[in-house]
């Protein structure tokens, strides 16, 4: 009688199985091509109300203050954009700047990062912009000049008539 038989089916057929289960329960955890975000300029349009943070000099080769605002940008999804900021510095000979205007363009890469131009106030900075959440909120630092100032924007929802 063969009693090595049942022990040679039975292990190749445990471990075909353990393979199955093991392909099986792996399966969900691995993200297609699909799921994965990809960003254009079209991405970001309409309004993002933005926080603005930072220290910068108070004057061209001064010392460095403090620097709060806010911002409401309009993206228009074809690269463009236009806003207004309002911004705080911590500054006697530059105090609050209420409702500058500013224009500028931006560029997206398909894994959502990017870059930014605004020129406001008679200044122009370039930004380094990250597009998060699906294009509903974009985090920004400025890289030239020379300053330490960041933002966060998140999409505005249009609201409803409240009667």
């Amino acid at each position: 009688m063969n009693t090595t038989a049942p022990f040679l089916t039975k292990k190749p057929l445990i471990c075909i199985g353990a393979l199955a289960v093991a392909s099986i329960l792996s399966f969900p955890l691995q993200a297609s091509g699909s799921d994965r975000v990809h960003c254009s300029n079209e991405t970001l349009k309409g309004n993002y109300g933005f926080t603005i943070t930072g220290i910068r000099p108070a004057t061209r080769g001064g010392p460095q203050v403090a620097v709060v605002g806010t911002a409401l940008t309009t993206f228009h999804g074809d690269g463009t954009f236009d806003q207004f900021d309002n911004i705080n510095v911590d500054s006697t000979s530059d105090p609050y700047q209420p409702d500058r205007p500013g224009t500028g363009t931006y560029t997206l890469n398909p894994d959502c990062s990017g870059s930014m131009t605004l020129t406001a106030g008679g200044v122009t900075l370039d930004l380094s912009i990250i597009v998060v959440d699906n294009g509903r909120e974009v985090r920004t630092a400025v890289v030239t000049p020379n300053v330490i100032i960041t933002s966060n924007g998140r999409k505005t929802q249009a609201l409803a008539n409240r009667d």
